[in-house]
Formats: C-alpha cells, sequence, structure tokens
C-alpha cells in the first residue's frame, strides 16, 4: 500500500534535488563554492526528516542553520542559481514562496520582460509539477523556478538604472499604466453605484476593497497590506476613499472626485493620499483612483505595518 510522505520527507527530497541542479548548472571560477553549496543542501535534506522538530518549528533546527548558511553563500557568490530556489525545497514543510512582485518598470520593454518571467513562474507554479511523483518533473520544476528568479533578480538591477534616468524619474510604472485600462474598462462595465465600480476597479489591481458604512458616511475601505478579509480590514492600518462623505450613491450622481485618506491601525487619521482629478467621467475615475492607490502602496505598504 502507497504511504503519504511527510512534509519533511518532501523537503528532503526538493533538496536533494536542488543539490543536483547545482552540481549540474550553476557556474563559479572556483568549483569548491559549488561543492560547498551542494554538501550543505545535501546535508539539511540529511537532517530535515531525522532530526527532533522542538520549540514549535516545522524543521529542525539544525537544517534551518545549514539552509542559512547555503543562503549566504548563494547571496555572496553568483552561482547564476537564485536562492529562492531554497525557498521552494522547503515549502512543504514551511509553506508556500509568494508570488514574484512586479518590479514597476516605467519602460515598456523591461516592463514586458517582467511580465514574461512572472508568468513562466506561474506557469510552473500552478502546473503543479513541483508535487509530481517522478523526481525528474520535480527536478525541471525546481531548475526552471531558480533560473526564472536568477533572471528577475538580473532585471531588477536594470529596471532599477533605467527607472533612475532622469528621462524616466516619477513616471508610472508601465505595468499599471496597463492595468489602468482594464480597470476603466471593468469598472464601465460594472452596473453598480459609484462605490462598487470603484471596488471593482481597484480588484483589477489586486487590491481587495469593501463598502464601509458608518453613521450616514460611506466609503470604500482598502487595507494597507492588502488583506483579502474585511475584519481584518478594519484593524490594521486602512485607506479610505470617498466622494465627499458618500461612496453608495446612483453613479449617476458622483459629483466630488474620489479622495483617499490614511488611517493607523486604531483609527486615527494619518493623512491625505491623493484626490482625482476633476472633470473626469467615473470610470476613468475609478481606474486613476485605483491606479494612484496601487503605486502609493507599492512605495509605501512596508511602512505602515499590522501591529
Amino acid at each position: 500500500m502507497a504511504t503519504t510522505a511527510t512534509p519533511t520527507e518532501d523537503v528532503a527530497r526538493r533538496l536533494t534535488l536542488l543539490a543536483g541542479i547545482v552540481e549540474d548548472r550553476a557556474h563559479h571560477p572556483d568549483p569548491w563554492h559549488i561543492g560547498r553549496l551542494a554538501a550543505s543542501l545535501r546535508f539539511a535534506a540529511l537532517t530535515a526528516p531525522t532530526y527532533p522538530i522542538q520549540d514549535g518549528r516545522r524543521l529542525p533546527a539544525e537544517t534551518l542553520d545549514v539552509l542559512q548558511e547555503a543562503r549566504d553563500l548563494m547571496e555572496a557568490h553568483d552561482f547564476h542559481l537564485s536562492p529562492v530556489g531554497i525557498d521552494y525545497a522547503v515549502a512543504p514543510a514551511l509553506g508556500p514562496v509568494g508570488d514574484m512582485k512586479p518590479l514597476g518598470a516605467v519602460s515598456e520593454k523591461l516592463a514586458r520582460d517582467d511580465f514574461e518571467l512572472q508568468k513562466r513562474r506561474n506557469t510552473v507554479i500552478h502546473s503543479g509539477q513541483l508535487d509530481a511523483a517522478a523526481d525528474e518533473t520535480v527536478t525541471w520544476a525546481l531548475t526552471v523556478l531558480t533560473a526564472v528568479h536568477y533572471k528577475h533578480e538580473r532585471l531588477a538591477a536594470v529596471v532599477a538604472a533605467d527607472n533612475d534616468r532622469p528621462c524616466n524619474r516619477g513616471k508610472t510604472p508601465f505595468h499599471l499604466l496597463a492595468q489602468q485600462r482594464y480597470a476603466e474598462k471593468a469598472a464601465a462595465r460594472a452596473r453598480s453605484h459609484e462605490g462598487g465600480k470603484l471596488v471593482v476597479a481597484l480588484a483589477e489591481f489586486g487590491i481587495p476593497a469593501f463598502l464601509h458604512e458608518d453613521r450616514g458616511v460611506s466609503c470604500v475601505l482598502v487595507a494597507v497590506d492588502r488583506s483579502a478579509d474585511e475584519g481584518e480590514a478594519h484593524t490594521g492600518p486602512r485607506v479610505l476613499i470617498s466622494s465627499g462623505e458618500h461612496a453608495d450613491r446612483p453613479a449617476g450622481e458622483h459629483d466630488e472626485p474620489w479622495s483617499a485618506h490614511l488611517y493607523d491601525g486604531t483609527g486615527e487619521y494619518v493623512d491625505e493620499l491623493f484626490v482625482c482629478p476633476a472633470g473626469l467621467d467615473l470610470s476613468a475615475e475609478c481606474a486613476q483612483a485605483a491606479m494612484s492607490l496601487a503605486s502609493w502602496l507599492t512605495a509605501n505598504a512596508d511602512r505602515h505595518p499590522r501591529t
């Protein structure tokens, strides 16, 4: 009868396969560093399912220590492989790897390169091949992921330099401009009141939003950490977007531009983030508000953590 592998056994398997990828595909002028890295991964694979797990950890302390040494080595030396490969190897025990974030390129060519790498990564993740029964399939998935993330890390440096050119400073990232067009079309299609159209536009940017009403004043509520849980959205740093004191009027009655205001986790007012330009039709204004908030969250969300 077939048995199901434990999370630590799955980690051990992936680490062993990753060590083989290092031996086959890593580049370094000193082969000793490649051997050292592969040996660290193999030792971590050995300890993961056999050493005791203590203090609420999901992997043995010895495994985590060795993996940190391996990660430090990969960050100190260019092996032409991304350290994120380790994250995919330990995911069965520590949880899935987060999404590959857009780099915010303002140049179309670099933005499209960024998008293609994200698409390739997502294709591998959603294919389920990391969980395949055949080692060859899992090896292929880990190989692609370590290579794609390496290219994304290299591209990030190019994007940073290009965005810092005098002609590009202050420009809106290209991917947000593209999303703005989709957001405007989505808002136009939505058969809803003014706040509902804004919620739809925000969704095109991957921003969960909720219609909130308190003592006759209505607004659209967004958690700074983009929580999709409405209860959580009310308890951490948040942005309230309103048209005057309203967000629930019929779309045809929208007569004041959307304005966004930041509040801290206790509900205290912090600052005004933006006011949309006057004179836009509602769908365009919703798209503009959504893009403005997406830009602000990308640049500033880390400065307002949930506590």
